[in-house]
């Protein structure tokens, strides 16, 4: 079986992914704002560019990794020997073997953790697939 990633929800992830890693950043900066004269402006002023950059990088995808060069951005492959994780043409797997269990860490940001008993986990964001797709993954992982 193979999950791949869709377009529109690897968009909705990198921006999930910017605002779990700013929003200890923008409240920091509130913070700052409520104590002291400072004005968050500025500061607001530079999330504006990881924005941006995240933006351009998914259009960039969008125009570029197309046809038949097309990489898989992320991706899990669930065969006989094992559980490969794709991203952008690296592959890491674990051995059905070595495969210990998969737990959902409910922190901020949310992941999955696909552990190994060789210590070679796999971890990556909650919302990197579709809700259908999770429940494929977690379905097939149950039954191993």
């Amino acid at each position: 079986m193979l999950i791949i990633q869709s377009r529109g929800q690897g968009i909705f992830d990198r921006f999930y992914t910017l605002f779990t890693q700013f929003i200890w950043y923008i409240a920091l900066v509130l913070f700052i704002a409520i104590f002291t004269e400072y004005y968050p402006k500025d500061l607001l002023n530079n999330f504006t560019v990881p924005f941006f950059l995240v933006m351009a990088f998914s259009i960039w995808l969008w125009v570029f990794n197309s046809g038949e060069s097309k990489l898989i951005e992320h991706g899990l492959e669930l065969n006989d020997e094992g559980i490969t994780y794709i991203s952008y043409d690296d592959k890491v797997t674990i051995e059905w073997s070595n495969f210990v269990g998969v737990r959902v860490i409910n922190n901020f940001p949310r992941h999955i953790l696909l552990n190994s008993s060789s210590g070679d986990n796999i971890q990556f964001s909650y919302f990197m697939f579709s809700s259908a797709q999770r429940t494929k993954l977690f379905d097939y992982l149950e039954k191993k």
